[in-house]
């Protein structure tokens, strides 16, 4: 049995990580209730049993719940995170019962036929209540947020747990400088396995951009917030934009589209590719129901082995004198082509909105991570229950009235996540931090939003006469759903273009 006090420790500390803390708060009372209550229930092994099997219960009923309402990943974690109130209920009966312990073959069918034939045969008792201190702490994990807190409330946890366990003639000194060592270990393995996952994460985008050319990945945004990536500091030429009737191409060309955030990148999550098949001429392929044509625009674009994304306005509904053997599309609006020509040339004809797939709840979705950054600058903005033009003109103001952009960012803070540093330290970062700070602002605000990156389209060739778009033209920004279509949403302030265009200083 843990020491008085451990296990309403235990389930205050899963309360304050998980958000749950009330709930925490009533579970440490009825659990630690057991030093005042001096009655205890004489429980049968069928008793276990049934209470066993409500536990059970409990955990089917609370999985479904949660892959139904929310995607897979999140839907585990959501289950870790309730365990502890799952399993209270077998606890409390171990703790309040005469035995004072629970016979293994209750978690068993196999064990509890076995008892039933030989009821005279000694059971398996063990003691539930340190595997629950244990089981709290892990439920903590899953909401844990990456800061010392939890490593300092698990370690306090561990030392309480520990130290009644103790030989009774280990000195005092020896175990104390034992545990530290322990402690400081785990705090250095800790620190070790962050930072050599964020350098297998920057190797692995490295080799990508290598391997791949610049092209988007359709599933994964290939530039994560918190890295300034390869490709925003080549001045390539990646694409030649013509517009007809001397009239300007739209200033942004989108490549993926993207719905799940998970610090620190942008994922396309049941988003699969669906073939397009063309026209009769096999050269036009219609993407959307037509709607009235605000422009043509013509893209030359080069593609690695035939294959890549392509390019193109965001209300794009066809696609002519494309040369391609297969064109696929997925329901956030990228275009992927599996068997083309090295340089591929096709024009653009475009409408106001997208032909995207409507919102889903994913489009809703704020991490956990970065929910206490997010909710702090949403409140600070008023956002909640602003229109959403409201909301739009508050985002903008907000970035453009004390925000700058920069390609080179010093150390994040301690313990902080790459835009709540953003949104409250540096207030300066390159166009991923703008997208994506927009994207979950506008959520907050109750507003479905997306993020998308691209290009810019802005240079204009007098010795080609046509816009010419460079690799470091490459562009983040944001799909609001508003007034039943997705609306672009830049906040990026616009001297990112000039800064993109200055070279890179010597040392970073």
């Amino acid at each position: 049995m843990t020491p008085p006090g451990l296990l309403g420790a235990a389930l205050l500390f899963w309360g304050w990580q998980t958000g749950a803390l009330v709930v925490g708060v009533v579970m440490a009372v009825l659990l630690e209730a057991r030093h005042v209550v001096r009655s205890r229930w004489d429980l049968s092994r069928a008793d276990f049993n049934r209470v066993s099997d409500l536990s059970a219960v409990l955990l089917v009923l609370v999985a479904v719940y949660q892959f139904v309402g929310t995607d897979a990943a999140r839907a585990v974690l959501a289950i870790l995170e309730w365990l502890p109130l799952i399993l209270l209920a077998l606890v409390t009966c171990q703790i309040y019962s005469v035995a004072g312990t629970v016979d293994l073959s209750i978690f068993f069918w196999s064990l509890r036929r076995r008892a039933n034939e030989r009821p005279d045969t000694p059971g398996w008792p063990v003691d539930l209540t340190y595997p629950y201190v244990l089981l709290a702490i892990l439920s903590a994990s899953a909401a844990n947020v990456r800061t010392g807190t939890f490593f300092a409330g698990a370690t306090l946890l561990a030392a309480w747990a520990l130290w009644g366990a103790r030989p009774p003639r280990c000195a005092v000194a020896v175990w104390t400088a034992t545990f530290a060592v322990a402690v400081i270990v785990g705090w250095a393995g800790h620190i070790g396995v962050a930072a050599a996952q964020r350098a297998l994460e920057r190797a692995a985008q490295a080799w990508l951009l290598d391997v791949m050319r610049r092209e988007a990945d359709p599933f994964k945004s290939s530039t994560a917030l918190g890295e300034i990536g390869e490709v925003k500091l080549s001045t390539r030429i990646l694409l030649r934009v013509e517009s007809r009737g001397g009239m300007r191409p739209p200033g942004l060309l989108r490549e993926a589209t993207y719905n799940v955030y998970n610090t620190p990148t942008w994922y396309a999550v049941d988003a699969p590719f669906v073939p397009v098949p063309p026209e009769s001429g096999g050269s036009t392929w219609r993407l959307g129901a037509l709607a009235a044509e605000r422009g043509r625009v013509t893209i030359a674009a080069y593609l690695r082995r035939g294959r890549g994304v392509l390019p193109a306005p965001s209300g794009s509904r066809e696609l002519d004198d494309l040369l391609v053997v297969e064109l696929a599309r997925n329901p956030l609006g990228s275009l992927r082509v599996a068997e083309g020509l090295g340089l591929v040339r096709y024009a653009a004809r475009f409408a106001d909105g997208t032909a995207d797939a409507p919102p889903r709840s994913l489009d809703m979705v704020i991490p956990r991570s970065e929910q206490a950054a997010v909710e702090r600058a949403a409140g600070e903005l008023g956002l909640h229950g602003k229109t959403p033009e409201e909301a739009l003109a508050a985002l903008r103001a907000w970035f453009s009235g004390g925000f700058r952009y920069s390609r080179y960012l010093g150390a994040p803070s301690a313990g902080a996540s790459p835009l709540a540093d953003f949104f409250f330290r540096t207030r300066a970062g390159h166009c991923e931090y703008f997208a994506t700070g927009t994207v979950l602002l506008l959520r907050a605000a109750g507003i479905p939003t997306r993020y998308a990156i691209g290009y810019a389209v802005h240079e204009w060739s007098a010795l080609e006469g046509r816009f010419i778009v460079r690799a470091n033209d490459a562009h983040a920004w944001a799909l609001a759903w508003i007034g039943g279509a997705w609306r672009e949403v830049d906040t990026t302030p616009a001297e990112w273009v000039a800064v993109e265009r200055e070279p890179a200083r010597p040392g970073r």
